[in-house]
């Protein structure tokens, strides 16, 4: 039997609406905590940054558990007005007409100089049926049969507004009404905010709405394991190329894509791409795939970055060389001391006995309209104002021997 060869985009698939099961990296302690969520009594929230595999998790889960679900896109909600109108938007598209009312036509004769002559009169009469909300959860129950039942509110950061939330909160709020609890339907909310709950508590009037809501642990960062073996089944397992150095290219994709689970399938993709017709990725290959990478995923983190660089080059470049010991950080969060360390460690000629002054620098880096960074709540540590950020300083960034920070060119990407 012949088989045929898989396709680097049928193996590596960043952003695909459907769960991949193939190159899906099992995720126990999160499942687990999701399916007793499930079991539970109260609904649930999952979060975490951008492409951390959140929407993979749970639909994931949902397979395995034979959950019935739907997805209600919170971005479709923010731009139609309403979580109601994405709702009847759901419930429209399932394809079965519903008739919402009617017409009745009524003449009435008209006397007084107008014998003979009538007035016809169309009154709209409205017919009884559920509202977008109970319509969308006896759907679901209808389609559930006896398994749970899940309604999603996806894209929770699309709707981080207050008519949107206070909207979610009373829709959470009628899950308890017996109107709506006879559906037995959970309500999992996703999205890159973290804290719903608090909001929620500094809400008056909807402080009970997290009482009803439990959050699981954030979705983040793949482990180095999980990361290996996603690179290990893509190009050796599924794609059957020939690697000149695996353990290299585990380490290296991990490392420049900060193991964030789409952009590990973004960067595997192009350098996939690149080895596809020899069906062989060497060593040699390696930076022309960082290169496509970064022009295609990395763009706009790339021009952001570019801004935060010294204007001239310096001999010292003290500012990049702040970026270059903030592309080295594995923690999500950082302080000055630390980032000072990294610099003299990594450039110890030139500031061997000078004074860095690195809080006034970080400071600077996060006072711009387009910060690189941002100050912690508690306002003595830093952290990435988006991920993507330190993955582009590792792209980008290079070390000279004479202690100079370059930058590498990125071809325009459209």
């Amino acid at each position: 039997m012949i088989f045929e060869k898989q396709k680097p985009e049928q193996v590596f698939t960043p952003r695909a609406a459907e769960v991949n099961s193939d190159m899906y990296i099992p995720r126990p302690t999160l499942e687990n905590a999701l399916q007793n969520a499930l079991r539970g009594n109260l609904h649930i929230v999952i979060h975490g940054e951008s492409g951390t595999g959140k929407s993979w998790l749970y639909k994931q889960s949902f397979f395995s558990a034979g959950v019935s679900f739907v997805v209600a896109n919170l971005a479709n909600a923010s731009r139609l007005g309403s979580i109601a109108a994405e709702l009847k938007n759901l419930i429209d598209r399932d394809g079965k007409a519903t008739k919402t009312g009617y017409e009745e036509e009524k003449s009435a004769g008209i006397n007084a100089g107008l014998a003979g002559a009538e007035l016809s009169h169309v009154g709209q009469y409205e017919i009884g049926q559920m509202e977008p909300f109970e319509a969308c959860l006896a759907s679901l129950r209808n389609r559930a049969g006896r398994n749970p039942a899940v309604l999603v509110f996806d894209n929770l950061e699309a709707a981080f507004t207050d008519p949107l939330l206070k909207e979610l909160a009373d829709l959470i709020i009628l899950c308890d009404d017996a109107r709506y609890a006879k559906y037995k339907t959970k309500i999992l909310i996703v999205g890159v905010p973290a804290g719903i709950k608090e909001y929620y508590y500094k809400t008056p009037h909807h402080a009970t709405v997290a009482n009803r809501l439990y959050e699981l642990p954030e979705v983040s960062r793949l482990s180095k394991d999980e990361c290996a073996s996603l690179v290990q089944r893509g190009f050796v397992e599924k794609l059957k190329y020939s690697v000149e150095d695996v353990d290299e290219l585990k380490s290296h994709v991990a490392w420049i894509t900060d193991r964030i689970s789409q952009m590990v399938h973004e960067y595997c993709l192009e350098a996939a791409f690149l080895a596809e017709k020899g069906r062989s990725l060497s060593d040699a290959q390696i930076p022309e795939a960082d290169d496509a990478w970064m022009s295609k995923s990395l763009y706009h983190a790339y021009a952001i970055a570019e801004e935060h660089m010294n204007e001239r080059d310096t001999k010292a470049g003290r500012r990049n060389q702040t970026l270059y010991a903030l592309s080295l950080c594995e923690g999500e969060q950082f302080k000055a001391p630390e980032i000072e360390a990294l610099i003299r460690r990594e450039f110890p000629t030139s500031t061997d006995s000078t004074a860095l002054n690195v809080p006034q620098t970080l400071s600077q880096l996060a006072a711009t309209d387009r910060p690189i960074v941002r100050r912690s709540p508690k306002g003595d540590a830093f952290t990435f104002a988006n991920p993507r950020y330190r993955m582009v300083l590792r792209s980008m960034l290079r070390k000279t021997s004479d202690e100079r920070v370059e930058k590498k060119p990125i071809s325009r990407h459209d």
